[in-house]
């Protein structure tokens, strides 16, 4: 007869994608997962396999919490460019927002690059959803005439890259002023765009 698992899986998920996200997955020994989740080797093998798939399943929850909290954000009614720029606000205004947090999404991006599939495969439709929402917001600021740009791509890029920006400003100890002025600066660059 099989034994009981001991252990809540979510919980142990979630502390492994704190571990992740702090030092990402080339530090992160088999034994520190272990030990931050409070599990057996042979419980954590027999519940999320190699260091590899766990790996994959802590990137998968990651990425789908975070970008839900975005998209929650940029899914609210009003006018696309403010719409925009409250969801970035509201990022930078994250309790994850610390110099102690990391984000394992853009630790996996910066440690695996475009070489991993396995990564890009859970990296590459949550991003492509959060784009597509953030395209139709421009292109409805486009036709309401309060973006002047037709160069949605690039003031999609423009976005992505502050996102990631106030998340590196984060890491790197800019205090929580700091990081809602540089939302509050992207925004207000969009609307002179």
């Amino acid at each position: 007869m099989a034994r009981k698992k001991e252990f809540d899986k979510d919980l142990a998920l979630q502390k492994a994608i704190r571990l992740f996200s702090q030092q990402g997955y080339a530090a992160t020994s088999t034994d520190d997962l272990m030990r931050v989740m409070g599990i057996g080797r042979q419980s954590m093998y027999d519940t999320f396999g190699d260091k590899k798939e766990l790996f994959l399943a802590a990137l998968e929850s990651y990425s789908r919490s975070s970008c839900a909290q975005i998209r929650a954000e940029l899914e609210k009614p009003g006018r696309p460019l403010d719409v925009i720029r409250n969801a970035l606000v509201a990022f930078a205004e994250r309790k994850d927002m610390a110099s102690s947090e990391g984000c394992m999404g853009l630790n996996s991006i910066s440690e695996f690059g475009l070489r991993d599939k396995e990564v890009n495969a859970v990296i590459h439709p949550v991003s492509h959803s959060q784009r597509t929402l953030i395209l139709r917001l421009l292109k409805d600021a486009v036709e309401a005439g309060d973006l002047k740009t037709k160069q949605v791509n690039a003031a999609a890029d423009f976005i992505d890259a502050t996102l990631a920006g106030i998340r590196y400003a984060a890491k790197a100890g800019k205090g929580r002023k700091a990081l809602r002025d540089m939302a509050i600066f992207a925004g207000a660059a969009l609307e002179r765009s």
